[in-house]
């Protein structure tokens, strides 16, 4: 994905490890900035989310992939993750970041909410139900999460294929 190669070319030195988090966990921008060294559980692959949009704490599971990424700044304690330098106790404000690397990429009209969506489509590309994909957004709902999943050209072709292909040739012996 050209975006987050462009985000290890930033100036602020966590802007991948943001955007690698946003794509593999599918949180929120408010629950990614809020997140605090003491809310990952590093044995369990875990976030433990507590201020979520819906009100229910969650536990959000964490990829090896991002985890190590997260160990490369890993710190003890409850500071922000995302943090301020000048502010450690406010989270850092990465917008001009956040362009720029849109910008590297050569990405128009894509807001950092859109990590979501492709999360949520990742999930059900790869084999995950909408009631599964709803469970790691923290969705209540799968008629909300629906709106989330986008299924790629790519992806939806192969379904047909796949199924049409089984029907015509399992069915009726070809056409």
């Amino acid at each position: 994905m050209q975006l987050l190669a462009e985000c290890k070319n930033s100036t602020w030195n966590k802007m991948h490890l943001l955007v690698l988090l946003a794509i593999t966990t599918g949180m929120r921008k408010s629950e990614l900035m809020g997140l605090r060294w003491n809310d990952i559980d590093f044995n369990k692959g875990l976030a433990k989310l507590t201020d979520t949009k819906n009100g229910e704490s969650r536990n959000n599971p964490i990829p090896e992939v991002t985890l190590n990424e997260l160990r490369k700044f890993r710190q003890i304690g409850s500071s922000l993750i995302f943090n301020s330098p000048t502010r450690p106790e406010r989270p850092f404000e990465f917008r001009k970041q956040w362009q720029g690397a849109l910008d590297r990429a050569g990405i128009d009209n894509f807001r950092f909410h859109d990590l979501r969506h492709t999360a949520a489509s990742y999930l059900v590309m790869a084999g995950a139900t909408l009631y599964e994909t709803a469970q790691v957004l923290g969705h209540k709902s799968t008629q909300t999460t629906e709106r989330y999943a986008h299924l790629s050209t790519d992806h939806k072709s192969a379904v047909v294929e796949r199924v049409m292909g089984n029907v015509f040739n399992v069915q009726s012996g070809g056409v």
